[in-house]
Parts: structure tokens; sequence; C-alpha cells
């Protein structure tokens, strides 16, 4: 399976932090969508009250190796585009508890279905605001893998996932959601006692 590993900086909410290391639990309930189970070989969809976790639209979720495409991580994966439930685009998200001022390491996977001009839009949405980066470098040949870092603004912060292109129930496949609160190491420290953060959301190879 291949991976596309991208990056480039993205005006979100802040910086990545050199030497730092995400050695904490994921904040992110059921990232990779393996609850509920779906039957071997197929896909189902559910509203999102019936997927742990996530919140808004319908959640497509696929088994692994249904139609030739295996998840990235587990046995389970999520269709964006999943069967309709109402007029305009679909979104999911999630929201954690932040602490003000912690930098925050953020990844998932995500594939095209049918196209490779399948876009959809990566929200951070805190204290009010949301900054939103546009994903559409995905390719229906092999995952590519989304990784940065931000530092919270307020107590909560949401991530949201929002279909953008194609509009309709066909496109965009989410796996292996991650958050995770960085540990600095003793030289991040240091660095950090001379005030060497900087601003925008920082993706990183």
């Amino acid at each position: 399976m291949s991976i596309i590993n991208r990056i480039a900086t993205l005006g979100i909410l802040a910086a990545g932090l050199a030497f730092a290391t995400p050695a904490t639990a994921n904040l992110i309930e059921n990232g990779s969508f393996e609850n509920p189970n779906v039957t071997t070989g197929t896909w189902q969809f559910f509203t999102s009250d019936q997927v742990a976790g996530w919140t808004g639209s319908n959640i497509e979720i696929w088994e692994s190796g249904f139609n030739g495409v295996n998840a990235y991580e587990g046995n389970q994966f999520a269709e964006l585009n999943a069967h309709p439930d109402m007029d305009g685009p679909f979104g999911i998200y999630q929201t954690i508890d932040t602490t003000i001022g912690q930098t925050y390491d953020l990844s998932f996977a995500y594939r095209a279905r049918q196209s490779n001009s399948e876009s959809f839009m990566l929200s951070l949405i805190s204290d009010g605001n949301s900054t939103d980066s546009l994903l559409n470098d995905h390719v229906t040949s092999g995952w590519s893998i989304f990784s940065g870092s931000f530092i919270a603004n307020a107590l909560e912060t949401t991530i949201k996932f929002t279909s953008v292109s194609p509009d309709g129930t066909i496109g965009n496949f989410l796996d292996d959601v991650k958050v995770t609160a960085q540990v600095p190491e003793p030289g991040t420290l240091a660095l950090m006692g001379l005030g060497l953060l900087g601003l925008g959301f920082r993706r990183r190879r």
C-alpha cells in the first residue's frame, strides 16, 4: 500500500516545536472507525450518534479489503462522503479537551475513492474561530498522510472534516485520526525559554 507524504505550511492555529516527542495517548476517540463493527467484506452507513466519538453527518464505514481498498490502520476506515442525510456537504467532527498553550500533534490518513480531483476541508475550531485548510493532494492509488501540530488557545478544540469535491456521496476516505499532546524534551524546553515559537499550523514529513 503506497503512502504519500506531503509537507507544507498552513495558516491554522499555531506552530510545531522542534525536537518534541509525541508520546502521549490519542485524544481522538475511535479515530480508526473500528466501532461499530462492519461485516467482513462489505460496508455500512450509520448516523453519527451510532459511531463512537464522532458527531455530524452520516458516516459510511468500510471493512478493510472491500472494493480492493485496505484500511491504513486496523480493520475499518470511513468515507467522508456518506449515504445522504441532508443537502449540501458532509461533515464529521470531534471536540477534545485542550490546555491553553499546549502543543498538540495532529495526524490522519486520507485517500481518494474515485478521482484524484477529490478534496475536503480540515478545520480547527477554537474559541469561536475556525481556520480551514483544503486538502486536494490525495490519490486513488494509496493513502496519503497528514502530519502537523498546533498550539491550543482554548479549553476545547474541534477537529472537523468537510467534503468539498465531489459534493455527492462518493469520495474522501479517512483513517487513523490522532491528536496527541507533545511532551518536550529538555532541549526543547530551552528553546521555548528563548521564545522560538512561530505562528501557523505546520505540516511536516
